[in-house]
């Protein structure tokens, strides 16, 4: 049977591992008209035609259904078959996950969406700093096949976010493998200016264009991915002075941090600014208390991150059954962020922060154990 048009946009949006949400900001449209698309409620204006076809790196026909290559809808089953085997807090899932990926290149050889998807995941299996995803045995086979990846893509594609994102993940690759003459040439390729972007560009468009509500819209993206890099910076800034043994530097980094997203967000619940690829800040906050002999504070810090979550399972799902959390900030303006995880993966991912060896030093703790309780009564 022929794919619609909002099939195709859902089954490439998939492939290329983006949400609802990060598509619709690419193309300047709301999440919900991404929605309507997809379920076939309505089709893309003519001018969004290109810069999806661009976003996906397929044809326009491609879009349309009149070029529907064998090869794609292929890649697009075989990266749909990886993603469905990885359970989270399961690294043999993952592991099978990206062996179906590199099956699938033997028979696409460089087909770019099985390669954009193998590297992302090569990535996440190979590098320490990833816990349970670190595949320690097989980690210097998948860094070598990924860097393969990366160079694939930086070389092939036309989209300049995938291009820095390969670039990226080649600084990571290359400094855990020890060639940091190689990690410091690709970092100098990244732009020294973190305004930069696509959002604050847009919005200096939107400002000569008279269409202020759309340069709202621009710059408050922008803002919602800056503290997203903020909280990165200081999570590896708090981390350094930790390691550097300068704990009360480290647990003030951490505080004035927390104090930035209390003053933008005030009483709302915020997006998990704390919980991104670095580390929870408030576990790294605890360990850093630790280190001082801060019991009480570390455990409080301990029960914000934890409690974040099981605050958010109190609330009701959606028709997605996703968690929304709903901001009012005029600072990234009112808009609604997802939470697109189950109770189960939820309930797993809070047991693992708990058993967090940064944090083992409480595990006798009766408030840790009452957390603990917590966590696991959850049900499934």
């Amino acid at each position: 049977m022929t794919m619609t048009m909002g099939q195709i946009i859902k089954n490439l949006r998939k492939g290329r591992g983006l949400t609802q949400e990060a598509l619709a900001e690419r193309l300047g449209v709301t999440y919900q008209a991404i929605s309507k698309w997809e379920n076939d409620y309505g089709m893309p204006d003519i001018s969004q035609i290109v810069p999806l076809a661009t976003i996906f790196d397929v044809s326009t026909d491609f879009l349309f259904g009149i070029d529907p290559t064998s090869e794609t809808e292929d890649a697009l089953k075989i990266v749909s078959t990886a993603n469905g085997i990885q359970e989270y807090g399961k690294l043999d899932t993952y592991l099978k996950a990206y062996d179906v990926l590199l099956d699938g290149l033997k028979k696409h050889p460089n087909n770019y969406i099985i390669t954009y998807n193998c590297m992302n995941l090569g990535v996440s299996l190979s590098l320490p700093d990833n816990g349970w995803l670190y595949a320690k045995e097989r980690a210097e086979a998948i860094i070598h096949e990924t860097i393969r990846q990366a160079d694939f893509i930086i070389a092939n594609s036309k989209n300049i976010s995938d291009v820095l994102w390969a670039r990226q993940n080649l600084v990571f690759l290359y400094s855990a493998n020890d060639k940091f003459d190689l990690a410091t040439t690709e970092a100098r390729n990244f732009p020294v200016r973190t305004d930069l972007t696509l959002y604050s560009t847009m919005a200096i468009v939107n400002e000569y264009m008279g269409d202020h509500e759309r340069e709202v819209t621009c710059l408050c993206s922008d803002i919602d991915y800056s503290l997203q890099a903020f909280e990165n910076n200081i999570a590896r800034l708090g981390k350094a002075y930790y390691k550097n043994g300068k704990y009360t530097d480290a647990i003030d980094v951490y505080e004035r941090f927390f104090a930035v997203m209390k003053a933008i967000f005030k009483d709302e619940c915020p997006p998990p600014y704390h919980d991104f690829d670095s580390g929870d800040c408030y576990l790294l906050l605890a360990q850093a208390y630790l280190a001082i002999g801060e019991t009480d504070k570390a455990m409080d810090s301990v029960e914000k991150s934890i409690m974040y979550y099981i605050d958010l399972l109190n609330r009701e799902t959606d028709e997605e059954n996703c968690y929304p959390i709903v901001v009012c900030s005029p600072i990234v303006r009112k808009r609604e962020f997802k939470q697109r995880i189950c109770r189960e993966i939820i309930k797993k991912k809070l047991q693992n922060k708990l058993s967090d060896q940064g944090i083992e030093k409480l595990n006798q703790h009766s408030r840790f154990i009452h957390l603990l309780d917590i966590v696991n009564s959850i049900s499934e």
